[in-house]
């Protein structure tokens, strides 16, 4: 939809429940917010007189008021009232309804100074709002505030950061019980520390942080969409748009790991998917992850073996190692590959020495095999003969390969081809022999 020179690239919506039901709002930066209890609609408008359909009836259109914007880009629900701002001809506004109560519970229809309604001025435009523990976070693209609740006043706006700001609207998430948005330099949490009201903002992408602003540099940002999935704690980033092929598009995967007794993130690269707009949520215990592609599918992730009925490629290498004595020559012996596979799988496995030097001689590629873990009975509903239960699996979970070749740093890939369950790899171990220094 095109009005005047703005056209809407993108609906955004938040869902809540302020005690009459279950609400959607939804915005698009070009009309204004509109509202939907199951059965109507209501637009927000800053010529509205705040009054909620039950009063004055669906066709009178009269939610909003004179602190309520126009054509917002962004909403979010924080202490009972309903936030919307990115409006591009206020983009520093963030504008809020009157409280939602016992005696007024649709109180976020209405955006009048009567009834509690206001605007608070960031101080900059607007990138992204997100409620986070008790503030709602407001990002800029150099700037961070915070707004909180106040007895004296409805609401206080602190400054939290004028060094970093968010890059991508669509980056901020929550995940772990942190808040993280794409910065500059990569992705950053929200998340408190020990100082009573303080915030940590340090980067968490270090390893990546070379791909990142590649990807910032070379990609526009307005296109990227971010989807959490909970059961993983993991975030997934894509980045493309219409004028991009399927086939080029990337983006970004993160998770959270417990690494010996520490949880840290760990990311990887993605191709393949070229999102217009994700999103995620359980239906009873069954949680679903979708994502709309530009020719107007939709796709469930997590479901099935292949990608959109094709083979699925997943790469991992290790970086070079050096086994702590980069003068000392290996010759490699052995490659233990611990993996947790949910299903019978082929692994290629290609060893590379020596940096990458292209003077130093590398073997040809190994295949592994696994045929998954075994059945257990006890833990689960497992029904003895079942279609997906699996009998005489490997009780050790080792993908071993003899292999060939040596110097003085060692690096494995690992690639696979087809449509298989999903898996992961554990850990490593190499078997090597010591020769000669240099």
């Amino acid at each position: 939809m095109t009005i005047g020179s703005r056209t809407v690239a993108k609906l955004r919506h938040v869902v809540f429940n302020f005690g009459t039901g279950n609400r959607i709002c939804f915005v698009d930066g070009v009309n204004p917010a509109i509202v939907f209890d199951g059965s109507h609609w209501e637009q927000l408008t800053s010529t509205g007189t705040g009054a909620s359909p039950s009063v004055s009836g669906h066709s009178a259109q009269t939610g909003g008021g004179n602190q309520c914007i126009n054509a917002p880009s962004v909403v979010d629900v924080f202490e009972n009232h309903l936030f919307l701002a990115g409006d591009t001809t206020a983009e520093a506004a963030v504008a809020h309804s009157a409280p939602s109560t016992s005696a007024a519970p649709d109180g976020f229809y209405n955006f009048t100074v009567a009834a509690g309604a206001g605007q608070i001025a960031a101080g900059f435009d607007v990138v992204q709002i997100k409620p986070f523990r008790d503030n709602l976070f407001v990002f800029g693209n150099n700037n961070i505030k915070k707004i909180s609740a106040d007895l004296l006043a409805a609401f206080v706006l602190d400054q939290v950061t004028a060094n970093v700001g968010c890059v991508a609207r669509d980056s901020v998430l929550e995940i772990g019980g942190d808040l993280m948005f794409l910065a500059p330099d990569g992705f950053r949490p929200v998340s408190g520390t020990s100082r009573i009201g303080d915030v940590e903002l340090e980067t968490i992408s270090k390893p990546i942080q070379a791909t990142l602003v590649d990807l910032i540099k070379n990609n526009d940002m307005s296109t990227l969409n971010g989807v959490v999935i909970r059961s993983k704690s993991q975030v997934r980033y894509f980045v493309g748009d219409a004028s991009t092929d399927a086939t080029d598009s990337v983006g970004i995967i993160g998770g959270l790991s417990d690494s010996s007794g520490s949880i840290s993130w760990e990311f990887g690269e993605l191709i393949g998917i070229r999102a217009s707009v994700c999103t995620s949520g359980y239906v009873g215990t069954e949680e679903f992850i979708l994502h709309g592609d530009y020719g107007g599918k939709i796709y469930r992730q997590e479901n099935g073996k292949s990608f959109a009925g094709l083979d699925i490629v997943a790469i991992y290498a290790t970086p070079y190692l050096d086994f702590g004595e980069t003068e000392q020559r290996k010759v490699l012996r052995k490659v233990n590959t611990f993996i947790r596979a949910e299903g019978p799988l082929e692994m290629n496995l290609a060893m590379a020495y020596d940096w990458g030097d292209y003077n130093t001689a590398r073997p040809s590629t190994y295949s592994q095999g696994s045929q998954g873990g075994p059945t257990v009975y006890g833990g689960r509903a497992i029904t003895y003969s079942g279609s997906n239960t699996l009998y005489g699996g490997s009780s050790k979970p080792i993908m071993t390969s003899d292999v060939q070749g040596s110097g003085f740093s060692t690096r494995a890939t690992f690639v696979t081809v087809g449509q298989t369950e999903s898996f992961s790899i554990q850990g490593i171990v190499f078997e090597f022999s010591v020769a000669g220094r240099r």
